[in-house]
C-alpha cells in the first residue's frame, strides 16, 4: 500500500478502496497460515508473496519490472516492519500483561506510524524517480536482496535448537530487526545511486544541448565569413562582366556566378537539429576545400537514436569521407554523397565518396593509412558499436572507386 500511494493516479489501476480491501485480505491470509504447521512456514510466506505481488499486479499500472522491484522492497519492509513492531511489543508490553485489545492498539500504533515515517521519505522526488526508472539488472539485484535479506533474518530462528545457535530469543529478535534494516538501507543506496546517475545524464544532455548551440554559432558564423568573402569576389566579378562586350562570353560569366552562388548555400536543413548543425559545418567545410557535398536526408528519421550517438555516428562518417577526398588533387573528383532514408521499416545511413586508390581492408573494415596507426582507425569501428547498440549493421565497400559506407538501422 505504501509503494501503490506513493504512484501518481495515472499509474494506479484501482481506487484506495480496493486496494485497502485487498490489504485486509492480505491480513486473512496471514491469520491463515498462522494456523498451519510449523513445517509449512516457508510455504506460507511464499503464499502472502504471490498475494503482495498479485496486488501490485493489479494494482500499478506500470511494467513488469517496476512491480516486481516494488514487490522486492515492499517485502523486505514488511519484514522489518514486522521484526521491529514484534520486538518493540517484547521489551514494552509482553511482560506487562495487557489485555488483548492493548497488544492490537500497539501493534497497529506501531505500523501506522512506521507507515507515515516511510511515507513521508518516499515523497522525495529522487525516490519517486528511482521507483519507476528501473532496469532488468537492478531488478534482479533487488530479488537477490530482498531473499538473501530475508533468510540471513530468519537464520536465528532455523538454528535455534542445533550447536550453531545465535543465542536467545533477544539477540534473534535484534539481529532480525538489524538485518532487515541493512536490507532497506541497500535499496536505498542503489535508489540513490540510480538517481545519481539520471541527474548526470540530465546535466550531460543540458551540456550537448549548449555545445550543440554553440556549434550552430560557429557553422553560422562560418557560413557567414564565407557569405561575405564571396560577396566581396563577386563585386569584382560584376565590374568585368559589365565591361565585357561580347554575349556569349557574358552568358558564360553568369552561369559560372549562378554555380558559384549555389556552392555557397552553405546551412544544410534535415528536420533533426544536431544533424543539420553537423551537416552545415561539414558542408562548410567541404566549400572551403572546394569538395563537393550532396546530402539528401530525412532527419526525423534520426530522432531515435541519441545524441552522442548521432554526433559520432554524422562526425567519424563524414570526417573520413572528407579526409579522403582532400587526397585527391583533382578538385572535379572530390565528391561525397549522402542519403538518409527510410527503406521498408528500416532507416538506411548511406555515404559514398570518390577514391582514386580503393583502401585495403582488415577484419572487414579499411585499414588506416596513417602512420600511427595505434591513435587511429577507431571511426569505423565506432559506426560499428553504434549500428550493433540499435540492433542494426554496418556494411563498407568500395565499387566503381566509390567508397561506401551503409548503417540499416531498425525502426522501433
Amino acid at each position: 500500500m505504501l509503494l501503490i500511494f506513493r504512484l501518481k493516479p495515472s499509474k494506479r489501476r484501482i481506487n484506495h478502496l480496493a486496494i485497502i480491501a485487498l490489504g485486509i485480505g492480505q491480513i486473512f491470509l496471514q491469520i491463515i497460515v498462522g494456523f498451519w504447521p510449523l513445517w509449512y512456514w516457508v510455504f506460507g510466506m511464499l503464499v502472502n508473496l504471490l498475494w503482495m505481488f498479485l496486488t501490485l499486479y493489479w494494482s500499478e499500472k506500470v511494467n513488469l519490472s517496476v512491480k516486481l522491484y516494488h514487490l522486492s522492497k515492499a517485502f523486505i519492509l514488511a519484514e522489518f516492519w514486522a521484526s521491529l513492531s514484534w520486538q518493540l511489543y517484547c521489551y514494552l508490553l509482553l511482560q506487562l500483561k495487557l489485555p488483548q485489545w492493548n497488544e492490537l492498539i500497539f501493534m497497529f500504533s506501531c505500523y501506522v506510524l512506521l507507515f507515515i515515517t516511510f511515507f513521508k521519505l518516499e515523497k522525495k522526488p529522487k525516490y519517486q524517480y528511482a521507483l519507476l526508472n528501473i532496469k532488468k539488472r537492478e531488478v534482479i539485484s533487488a530479488i537477490v536482496t530482498a531473499s538473501m535479506v530475508f533468510m540471513i533474518s530468519n537464520l536465528g530462528f532455523a538454528l535455534t535448537n542445533t550447536f550453531l545457535n545465535l543465542g536467545d530469543s533477544v539477540t534473534i529478535f535484534m539481529m532480525r530487526t538489524f538485518i532487515d534494516l541493512c536490507g532497506i538501507l541497500l535499496l536505498k543506496l542503489q535508489e540513490n545511486q540510480r538517481y545519481e546517475s539520471f541527474l548526470k545524464g540530465d546535466l550531460t544532455a543540458i551540456n550537448n544541448m549548449f555545445q550543440s548551440q554553440y556549434e550552430q554559432y560557429q557553422a553560422y558564423r562560418e557560413s557567414s565569413q564565407l557569405v561575405n568573402q564571396r560577396f566581396h569576389d563577386l563585386k569584382h566579378q560584376l565590374d568585368v562582366l559589365a565591361l565585357e562586350d561580347d554575349a556569349d562570353k557574358r552568358k558564360i560569366y553568369l552561369s559560372q556566378l549562378r554555380k558559384g552562388i549555389t556552392q555557397y548555400r552553405s546551412a544544410v536543413k534535415t528536420g533533426n537539429a544536431i544533424a543539420d548543425v553537423i551537416l552545415t559545418r561539414k558542408n562548410t567545410y567541404c566549400i572551403q576545400n572546394k569538395i563537393t557535398f550532396t546530402c539528401i536526408a530525412d532527419g526525423a528519421l534520426l530522432n531515435m537514436i541519441e545524441t552522442m550517438d548521432l554526433c559520432s555516428l554524422l562526425g567519424n562518417a563524414l570526417d573520413n569521407a572528407i579526409e579522403s577526398s582532400l587526397k585527391i588533387a583533382d578538385t572535379e573528383k572530390r565528391l561525397i554523397n549522402l542519403r538518409i532514408a527510410q527503406k521498408a521499416n528500416f532507416i538506411l545511413f548511406s555515404l559514398e565518396n570518390y577514391v582514386e586508390a580503393p583502401p585495403s581492408f582488415e577484419g572487414g573494415l579499411p585499414k588506416t593509412t596513417k602512420s600511427d596507426q595505434q591513435q587511429h582507425g577507431y571511426g569505423l569501428k565506432s559506426i560499428d558499436y553504434i549500428a550493433n547498440k540499435y540492433n542494426g549493421s554496418l556494411t563498407v565497400g568500395v565499387k566503381d572507386n566509390w567508397f561506401s559506407i551503409k548503417v540499416l538501422l531498425p525502426l522501433t
